[in-house]
């Protein structure tokens, strides 16, 4: 009796089997074969796939050797995007065995560029990316897209920061770098760490074999390039451009028996040198006289420039005191007071008791001021301290002001080393005379006689250094900006 069958999900099984079991164990066996049947496929496709790739190895192998651009690659004449793995006789040093986990599954090669799928395990980027891309891996049949439970959480992690479905391997890199490894060109002796052999010697080895440019023989060591070309039997040109080619090996007899043919060639050639020389020889006396000319005209630009030179210089020595001497107009001003030792030895004589600073203003039409320090003290303070006063200014526009100076004052000596300034300010006393507008070229003096005691002058030493002290002013400019009182348009 013929057999009835049933179609569970495509897949074919003899119902008998289950005319006696309950419908659970039914499906749980549905199921299995399923599972059977669905591994044997895939199996099958792996299998498929590593014929493919020998098929392409085998297929690179009978590639021409011009087509040679790295022959330390096992995977045949290929260029390097579609490069496989490592000969693996690179690193069979002293007859030891390659470890497995250093060769690709795929061209079972030495990795290169090794990089590792979600499920863990590694394949040569180009021998990966030559793979179908599906969800299956090739080596343990599993399936390794994102809902699966069959990768590995870390990899997954790297490869989520990727646009690849993989991430490379730097571990597997790092391990295969420091293992030995040997030259396979033959006549090289080289042996080294593996990572040398890729980046240096593979490319620079002198018994790489290269492909020569006259005959296109491409098994040829670049060290014996040199002697191969003087024995080439690609024929090439007469050096004497007699218009024969012939071949290396013979140009010696060929310039002996072609001798007189080659004299009168050399002798045209001696004819046209001469003719030649002769056009130079025209060329030479007006490049002479042109080069005359110029050198007069140096001459004269030379003597320009170093008066150009001896007017510029005093006038850039006159830079930098204009510069420190700018007014300032806006109530703010930091006086520079350099070569301080010495005005300090002059105050103590008696030579030059006093220094004024540079005037400044409260705006460009406001108040004329000016400070006047003391460097060994004045009145009370003489011999003890330095004082420091405020000193209004007799200015072109005090017509426009208010008077008496009204605004506030703050006098300071800076600390050259932190934040420990000598701060005094005070209110302009309006019956004072030091207020009124001047009648003078300046108004008497105000300010701090006991500015800053000489013993704290010199310890600790943060207020004077490099033989320079600072002084700033701030006058209070609030209400300035409004229309001066006896102002009357």
């Amino acid at each position: 009796m013929s057999q009835q069958y049933c179609l569970v999900s495509s897949v074919e099984f003899p119902s008998a089997r289950y005319r006696h079991c309950s419908n659970a164990c039914r499906a749980t066996l549905d199921l299995r074969g399923l599972l059977l049947i669905l591994k044997g496929e895939a199996r099958k496709r792996q299998e498929i796939i590593y014929e493919q790739a020998y098929v392409t190895r085998k297929m690179a192998d009978s590639m021409p050797s011009d087509f040679n651009e790295d022959q330390d690659s096992a995977s045949g004449s290929l260029p390097c995007d579609l490069q496989k793995g490592y000969a693996i006789e690179i690193l069979c040093l002293d007859g030891k065995s390659v470890p497995d986990h250093f060769k690709c599954p795929v061209c079972h090669l030495i990795f290169r560029d090794p990089i590792q799928r979600m499920c863990g395990h590694r394949f040569c980027k180009n021998c990966f990316e030559g793979l179908p891309q599906d969800s299956i891996c090739e080596k343990c049949l599993e399936d390794v897209s994102n809902e699966s439970d069959s990768i590995d959480p870390t990899i997954s992690m790297l490869i989520s920061k990727n646009e690849q479905p993989y991430t490379p391997d730097y571990y597997l890199r790092k391990e295969l770098d420091k293992h030995p490894a040997q030259c396979l060109y033959p006549g090289c002796s080289w042996k080294g760490k593996f990572k040398d052999y890729k980046q240096q010697h593979s490319r620079n080895c002198e018994w790489r074999p290269e492909v020569c440019d006259r005959c296109f023989e491409g098994k040829i060591p670049m060290c014996e390039m040199e002697n191969h070309k003087k024995d080439c039997p690609y024929p090439v040109d007469c050096p004497l451009n007699c218009g024969v080619k012939i071949s290396s090996k013979l140009v010696s007899n060929h310039l002996l028996e072609q001798l007189e043919e080659h004299m009168l060639i050399l002798k045209k050639n001696i004819e046209k040198c001469k003719n030649n020389s002769g056009n130079s020889e025209m060329g030479c006396q007006k490049f002479e006289k042109n080069f005359l000319k110029i050198d007069k005209l140096v001459g004269v630009f030379q003597s320009d420039l170093k008066k150009l030179t001896s007017t510029i210089q005093p006038l850039l020595s006159l830079k930098e005191p204009l510069l420190e001497n700018i007014p300032s107009y806006d109530g703010t001003f930091i006086w520079k007071l350099d070569d301080f030792e010495k005005r300090r030895k002059d105050a103590v004589k008696g030579t030059c008791p006093s220094l004024y600073s540079t005037p400044f203003y409260t705006s460009k039409y406001g108040y004329k001021m000016c400070l006047r320090l003391y460097l060994n003290g004045d009145g009370m303070g003489k011999g003890k301290y330095i004082s420091l006063f405020f000193v209004v200014m007799r200015g072109s526009y005090d017509a426009l002001l208010a008077w008496p100076f009204q605004q506030k004052v703050s006098l300071m000596m800076l600390d050259q080393s932190g934040t420990k300034h000598v701060i005094d300010s005070f209110r302009p006393d309006a019956k004072s005379t030091s207020f009124q507008r001047p009648e003078n070229k300046m108004n008497i003096a105000s300010g701090c006689p006991l500015f800053l005691s000489l013993d704290k002058l010199n310890s600790p030493n943060t207020y004077v250094k490099s033989n320079t002290a600072f002084f700033k002013v701030v006058v209070d400019t609030t209400g300035l900006e409004r229309m001066p009182v006896n102002f009357t348009p």
